[in-house]
């Protein structure tokens, strides 16, 4: 067992930024560091799933109900384009502005995560050269699990970090107009890209 074969890809590939990162960026900057930290959790359990599934070698499961995938996609793309919608309606107030629900931040950093299959194949060529798949131990999939849910996590933090700095420099309501709009292209960019990806 060589876990290093398995949190050094995975912290790389994790660090890119994706669509799931500029949503959560877009997020933040518009309705503050708190209302992300469902959104994050939700996409930290999604990227989980696809690597449970992939330990106990679900693949096959993933690719005969495709159209599960594909319909969580969709919901994921039209989450971030209402989203974008209410951002680009905004009138530059925070005071006005109705704080995210939580149970909607997580719903859409799931859907992000479980409606990218990609995921899975990420983690179905990566953990074999890491690990002999036919003996993992019990004991051996909790430590895969759980380091690959804090490297997850940490890396996503960063973004949050990121982000919550860049909404510092936003004071006036002209300038948060200016933002809200440039996050909502960015989230209806974010979708775009989703619905894109076959």
């Amino acid at each position: 067992m060589n876990i290093w074969l398995f949190l050094v890809p995975f912290a790389i590939a994790a660090a890119l930024p994706g669509p799931a990162q500029g949503a959560m960026f877009a997020r933040v900057v518009s309705l503050g560091a708190a209302s992300a930290w469902s959104f994050i959790v939700g996409m930290v359990a999604g990227n989980a799933v696809w690597l449970l599934a992939a330990v106990f070698g679900l693949s096959a499961l993933a690719v005969r109900f495709a159209t599960v995938f594909v319909v969580v996609k969709w919901l994921g793309v039209l989450f971030l384009l209402y989203m974008a919608w209410r951002l680009w309606k905004s009138d530059g107030h925070r005071g006005a502005q109705q704080p995210a629900r939580s149970g909607s931040g997580f719903l859409a950093g799931a859907f992000l995560t479980l409606g990218n299959p990609k995921a899975m194949v990420f983690f179905g060529a990566v953990l074999p050269q890491a690990f002999d798949m036919t003996a993992l131990t019990a004991g051996q999939i909790v430590l895969i699990v759980t380091l690959g849910v804090a490297v997850d996590f940490l890396v996503q933090l960063f973004y949050l970090m990121l982000a919550r700095q860049t909404r510092t420099f936003i004071s006036s309501p002209k300038r948060v107009r200016i933002v809200d709009r440039t996050a909502a292209a960015m989230m209806a960019g974010c979708a775009g890209a989703i619905a894109a990806k076959t």
